[in-house]
């Protein structure tokens, strides 16, 4: 009987420091927000790249067009344009890379991609926002 006020004690301490664990994120959160101005939101793009890289962005790019139409991605590794009007920075991109043939095998669409100056601005983007580490910048997880 002697180990439930122990236990007790234990709910009690546990509970104090959730708490105010989150009141601590509330106020960080509120204040990041008023710090950014109030666009806290990641676009489908930001979300991407900062899941998996600039690789991320344009398999992201490639497989939001094939849905919407716009490319044939087929099986036998060809992407092909549909519709060669891109919305944005990325689709230009991918239908830049795609060639004026209006088809080309997908591993080299997605390595131009993935290096473009679109994915650059977006990784700039990252970085001032506080989201990302600059590359290069010498950092490891070991550090």
């Amino acid at each position: 009987m002697f180990w439930v006020p122990l236990l007790l004690l234990a709910w009690v301490i546990a509970g104090v420091a959730g708490l105010r664990l989150c009141r601590a994120a509330v106020r960080e959160a509120a204040a990041g927000r008023d710090d950014a101005g109030g666009g806290g939101e990641l676009t489908l793009y930001e979300a991407a790249f900062l899941s998996g890289g600039p690789g991320r962005v344009a398999d992201l790019t490639l497989v939001a067009m094939a849905r919407q139409r716009r490319l044939l991605l087929a099986h036998t590794g060809w992407a092909t344009v549909v519709d060669p009007r891109g919305r944005d920075d990325m689709e230009r991109t991918v239908i830049g890379a795609i060639g004026p043939d209006g088809q080309s095998p997908i591993a080299p669409v997605r390595k131009a991609a993935a290096t473009a100056e679109a994915v650059r601005a977006l990784a700039d983007r990252l970085v001032r926002a506080g989201l990302a580490v600059p590359e290069g910048d010498g950092r490891s997880v070991t550090e």
